[in-house]
């Protein structure tokens, strides 16, 4: 679609010159490509067509038309330089690059099966005078173009939440306090800013800001408001470009007001988080400034990025799962409580149990090269939803549909090759003859400090496999779509928060594995480990604890740490009416929050990486094997005066010093978040990596084995935590190869 003249000339402030500065532009924005791919490739389809939305140098565009053979891409892009350089580097197949302005309908109704706006949406504000109306025009159309089932992504800034004034202290001592851009101090770079920076919010002025002094050495204080803090933090150090980057208004929606639009233009949120780059973080954040509110209390660096994934329903079709209210479960017809005593300690476990046993299966496949898994798309968990008021320590948002492997309840008796084959018939629409092949079980315990569930998990090989049916089961007006998603793309968005269930993580790394394939590159944060000099003891027992049988029933009941609960959810369509109103019973603890730390302690040696295991006395796990005793990585439950994620690495490091004599040196976190048991309880779990001082840790009671060897053994490993620390550890530093 050709651009108008006016079009023309209000987008004429992004083009950068010659070859030189567009190359050097280009070369910026892709080495963020990999994460750009991770956080949205497993939610698009893999066969249709795919429009990424101000495609630029073309290069994503590309990757993701190498990624995914059965796709059609189209870049669209204002700049016919951008289009005609990307149409000259970059050619495929099922590829090819149009002009056209984004905010207009370049493609039909209902032509798209997915749309991609990758930090482009916020040149719809900036180049149209700071137009919302604009921007939701843009939505109008984008969505209007989408199928029913399609995907919109997109990835930009937001409006950080927080206090409306803060004071951000910035060094004045690292430049000039005159000059050139490029030589100024950051103190006289945000002088500057602020003279010449215009939004939304000040279209004909300056950034109102208030000079003070700072408590900081050779910083100067400024208050201000939040948002402007956080335009100047993102583009402090875009200096070559800054005349360009002050054209551009970044933020312009708050997270609310991206889920408003979703979910009024009939979009499922598929997912929803506030976005913290940990190498912007670690490299331009951190000791670069201080934030913090008028009380003079540090402030958590305000996100980098933010990701919204929506999916388009039916008219009609719930786009959100909400719950209107929970009590004490009295009459329990689903989860009932019991209480196991220690013979030896006399302290007294709970355990929440329900009927049946717990059964996953992850069909795959493999077809052009790639390894397809088919999972669960949008099928309604409620329960992920409940607990609102619990702290919400990444800022994400989920609307109640997740993507998971096929996972039913099936009754003692029933055969598993029995169970497996109505299974993927009645919840995949894949009749008998289509399977192929059937792995050997893994067992796990999902959550095993409180649930009595223990998941026994299939490799089902089956025929290539598109456009299955959606059996419709359960009281909500969907189960979801079987869809077939790339193994590894998977995997990629796990690391970055994109994927919730650490259950289909699990599968798809002993799929991988079971294959002798690569998971490919890892996508989260980066594990630096300095190497010491002492080396803990390899235990070799750490993965095989002696087996010991020391609970008994405890006859006088619960004691009280664990919460059986009834909500009532209600699902909702884009108009906000209420299309089922569903019970659901599930588990929190009385006094901690629905949140979980993990923490794998680590070491570098000179004779390798060594992880510290810790064994552990469960009512759940002698339940199940006879024997009580199991290898798991340390975790607790968050208390609900935790309220910030940055606050659980000086929590990990007082629980291990505490109760391991474990001194903490570094803490990463471990990829995103993710739930283990989401039909149970809303637990969300927070994995992080912690290296400790190898002399605490040759003292320490945990059981240090080598990470090649855990990797090694990992089939026997019943901990679903340590399980996914695991993998993503050993990911992480190139154990996986």
């Amino acid at each position: 679609m050709a651009k108008t003249t006016s079009t023309a000339e209000a987008y004429a402030g992004q083009h950068r010159g010659d070859a030189d500065h567009y190359a050097t532009y280009y070369a910026g924005m892709d080495a963020s490509m990999q994460q750009k791919v991770a956080l949205t490739t497993a939610h698009f389809p893999s066969r249709g067509r795919v429009a990424d939305m101000g495609s630029g140098s073309g290069r994503g565009t590309y990757d993701l038309a190498c990624l995914y053979a059965g796709l059609e891409l189209v870049g669209v892009d204002i700049n016919p330089v951008s289009v005609e350089r990307a149409t000259a580097s970059y050619q495929r197949s099922n590829l090819r690059y149009v002009v056209g302005d984004i905010a207009d309908p370049v493609f039909e109704p209902e032509s798209l099966d997915g749309v991609l706006d990758s930090s482009v949406l916020h040149h719809v504000t900036s180049f149209n005078d700071f137009s919302l109306a604009r921007l939701e025009q843009c939505l109008d159309n984008q969505v209007r173009a989408l199928r029913t089932g399609g995907v919109i992504i997109i990835r930009d800034f937001v409006i950080p939440e927080g206090p409306e004034q803060v004071y951000l202290d910035l060094p004045e001592t690292d430049g000039a306090a005159e000059g050139l851009v490029p030589g100024l101090s950051t103190a006289a770079l945000f002088e500057r800013f602020a003279r010449d920076f215009r939004c939304g919010v000040n279209r004909d002025g300056p950034v109102p800001y208030t000079r003070l002094v700072s408590p900081h050495a050779g910083h100067v204080r400024y208050q201000l408001s939040l948002r402007a803090a956080n335009e100047f933090v993102l583009r402090k150090d875009y200096r070559a470009d800054w005349d360009v980057e002050l054209l551009e208004e970044y933020t312009y929606f708050s997270q609310a007001q991206f889920e408003a639009a979703f979910r009024s233009r009939g979009l499922r949120i598929v997912s929803s988080m506030p976005i913290r780059n940990p190498w912007i973080v670690a490299n331009r954040y951190e000791g670069r400034f201080h934030l913090s509110d008028l009380e003079g209390r540090t402030l958590p660096f305000p996100p980098t990025n933010y990701l919204i994934v929506g999916e388009k329903v039916p008219r009609g079709a719930g786009v959100q799962l909400h719950e209107e209210h929970s009590a004490p479960l009295t009459s329990p017809h689903f989860l009932f409580l019991t209480a196991w005593r220690h013979e030896e300690t006399g302290r007294v476990f709970e355990l929440v149990e329900r009927p049946g046993r717990t059964l996953d299966l992850l069909p795959w496949f493999r077809g052009e090269g790639q390894v397809f898994v088919l999972a669960k798309k949008g099928f309604p968990r409620p329960v992920v939803n409940a607990c609102a008021d619990h702290p919400n320590l990444g800022g994400a948002t989920l609307s109640g549909y997740v993507t998971e492997p096929l996972a039913a309840i099936t009754q003692a008796g029933e055969a598993p090759d029995k169970a497996i084959a109505r299974i993927l018939h009645e919840r995949a629409g894949l009749p008998a003859e289509s399977l192929r092949a059937l792995s050997e079980p893994a067992h796990y315990f999902t959550s095993p400090g409180g649930v009595s569930e223990r998941v026994s998990a299939y490799l089902v090989e089956v025929a290539p496999s598109s456009g299955l049916p959606a059996p419709d089961y359960g009281p909500f007006t969907s189960a979801g779509s079987v869809r077939e998603l790339d193994a590894r793309q998977v995997l990629r968005a796990c690391h970055v928060g994109g994927m919730v269930d650490a259950r289909l993580e699990l599968n798809i790394h002993r799929l991988l594995r079971h294959l002798g394939a690569s998971p490919g590159p890892w996508i989260g944060a980066s594990i630096q480990l300095i190497e010491q000099p002492r080396v803990p003891r390899w235990a070799e027992d750490a993965l095989a604890p002696e087996r010991r049988a020391v609970f008994s029933a405890h006859e006088e009941g619960a004691t009280g740490y664990l919460d059986l609960r009834t909500g009532t959810f209600s699902e909702r369509d884009a108009e906000g009416q209420v299309l089922a109103s569903v019970p659901r019973e599930y588990l929190v603890p009385r006094e901690a929050s629905r949140n979980t730390a993990v923490a794998l302690p680590v070491v570098r040696t000179r004779e390798g990486i060594r992880v510290g295991i810790e064994h552990r006395e469960l009512p759940v796990v002698q339940h199940f094997t006879g024997s009580a005793n199991l290898a798991v990585t340390p975790a607790w439950r968050l208390p609900r005066t935790l309220a910030r994620l940055d606050e659980v690495p000086a929590f990990i490091a007082e629980r291990l010093r505490e109760e391991f004599s474990l001194t903490v040196r570094r803490t990463w976190e471990l990829g995103g978040s993710y739930h283990a048991t989401p039909g149970v309880t809303p637990e969300l779990v927070w994995p992080f990596a912690v290296e400790v001082e190898a002399d605490a840790a040759c003292d320490s009671r945990l059981h240090w084995v080598p990470l090649e060897v855990l990797v090694s053994q990992l089939e026997a490993v019943r901990d679903a935590h340590l399980l996914v620390v695991a993998w993503r550890l050993a990911h992480a530093l190139g154990v996986l190869g």
